[in-house]
Formats: structure tokens, C-alpha cells, sequence
């Protein structure tokens, strides 16, 4: 999708992307959301540097976008704001870096999936926000370089200041088990990638798939709230490092996020990952 860019300044020092062309990308980037306040953004953007051992690739204010500004870590999107989020800016549970809004958006369209807010010109390049047939909302970002904007070199991500090995960050979702086999092929088709089944951990009657960044959990019991505030998995090979504090669910356990959220710790070596 080739549009003119927004015309509102972008603020050099606080900006770089090291990929701002996503028409390279082989497939859609699935990205967890964290919203936050601006304030807190430079303590964030630290602490995942340091849990996940990568640096931040990503950094843009978009002033002229509600003056959010947004920073990527891994596989999570911190969304800061000086203003209160909307409540469908809170409902959304993904965001999507996609090779061509398009196309995503005729995917999502053949896959069941309805268009909530239709493409629009941002700094970055285009969005727009989809509801999948599993009720979830995403918003889709189509990335393009800024006139003169060059692929900012890796940074250094802080150090975790300890040897434990580094944790990887999954967008987890949890579905009924009746509707396992369906979000699989839903997931698959819309991030393009096929999925890698797991069992689950011993004694926990659930199954698991991998699909491409995403996490996706079939379960019976379900609590609503508690879904929604455990978006985030961590696969780490020695989860004991993670999780000495916190309280252990089976032979998985949640420890809690700076956002108040809540992340849900896998063992990635029983998951073959």
C-alpha cells in the first residue's frame, strides 16, 4: 500500500526503527501489547531489555496519532500515552507488523474476520483494526521508510547482570478446547506459518500449539479475566529462575509484569522448543 506520509515532525532522537520497510518481512509479526503511561516507557523499554537479553529494534513518538509513542522489545509492543486509552485501544489484543496491510486485510476477510476501522496513513506507514472470527482485535501496521530514513543499526540491550539463560516471549492465547483444532487453522492462515503441536505439561489436561510468535493453549476451564490479564508467555529452559516467588499453577507458573499483567512461564524443554 504506497500513500503519502503524514506531515507531522518526527522526533529524531527518540526515533529509529532497524527494519522500517515490512514489505521485506517473510510473513506478519505478531506482537503482544503493553499499555502504559509515557512516563514509564524508558523504565519498560530497560526491563525487557534486560528479561529477554535483545535490545529494543523499534522506537517511534507519533505525535499526531493521539501522542502515543511506541517501542518493541522481542515480541512485545509497549504503547505509551499521556492520555487515557480509548476502550478499544484496551480491547485490542494484538498488533500485527504486516509485509502489505492489503493483503493482510484480504486475508483476514477470507478467514471470516471483519474490518473494525479501515486503513489510514500513520507515521509508521498504514494501519488498521480487525476483529479475527475467534472475537480477538488486532490492530495491523504496514511499516515504509520516512523520506531519508535508513535502517538504524542493533543496539545493545541491557544486561540481566546474572548467567540464567534468557527467557523467549510468546503472545499466548487461551480458547476452549471444542475450539482448539479451529483457532489453529485461524492463527495459521492469518500469520502465515504452519503450527508446531506440543503436549502439554504433565498432569495439566490441555493441549498446545506453536504458531509462528503466538502461544495458543486449548482449555476447558477458562475465567475470562484472568485469560485476559495472562497475555504473555516466557519459554525458558530453567523456569525455577523465573519463578521462585511466584505462585505455581501445575507445572507451569505466573509471575507478574510491570503492567500489572500477568506472564505465564513454560518450560521449553518439555515443549521441544
Amino acid at each position: 500500500m504506497t500513500a503519502p506520509h503524514p506531515t507531522a515532525a518526527v522526533l529524531p532522537d527518540r526515533w529509529f526503527r532497524t527494519r522500517p520497510d515490512s514489505s521485506v518481512h517473510d510473513r506478519p509479526r505478531l506482537l503482544t501489547r503493553s499499555l502504559i503511561d509515557a512516563a514509564d516507557l524508558d523504565d519498560r523499554i530497560a526491563f525487557y531489555e534486560r528479561l529477554l537479553a535483545v535490545p529494543a529494534d523499534l522506537r517511534m513518538p507519533i505525535p499526531d496519532f493521539g501522542g502515543l509513542e511506541l517501542a518493541a522489545v522481542g515480541n512485545l509492543l509497549l504503547i505509551a500515552s499521556v492520555r487515557p486509552f480509548t476502550p478499544i485501544q484496551q480491547r485490542t489484543a494484538y498488533s500485527l507488523i504486516v509485509p502489505s496491510l492489503t493483503a493482510q486485510l484480504e486475508t483476514v476477510r477470507s478467514a471470516g474476520g471483519t474490518v473494525l476501522e479501515p486503513p489510514e496513513d500513520i507515521l509508521p506507514g498504514a494501519r488498521a483494526r480487525v476483529r479475527y472470527p475467534d472475537d480477538a482485535v488486532a490492530e495491523l501496521v504496514e511499516h515504509r521508510p520516512r523520506p531519508g530514513e535508513t535502517p538504524a543499526p542493533s543496539r545493545t540491550a541491557s544486561p540481566d547482570g546474572g548467567s540464567r539463560p534468557a527467557p523467549r516471549l510468546l503472545v499466548r492465547r487461551q480458547v476452549p478446547r471444542a475450539d482448539f483444532h479451529d483457532a489453529v487453522a485461524l492463527y495459521e492462515k492469518v500469520l502465515e506459518t504452519s503450527a508446531r503441536p506440543h503436549a502439554g505439561p504433565s498432569g495439566q489436561d490441555l493441549d498446545v500449539a506453536v504458531i509462528g510468535n503466538l502461544l495458543l493453549v486449548g482449555k476447558d476451564a477458562r475465567d475470562p479475566a484472568a485469560d485476559a490479564a495472562t497475555a504473555v508467555a516466557l519459554l525458558t529452559p530453567d523456569p525455577r529462575q523465573l519463578v521462585e516467588a511466584s505462585a505455581p499453577t501445575g507445572s507451569t507458573a505466573l509471575i507478574q509484569l510491570p503492567d500489572g499483567g500477568l506472564a505465564e512461564v513454560w518450560d521449553s524443554t518439555a515443549l521441544g522448543l
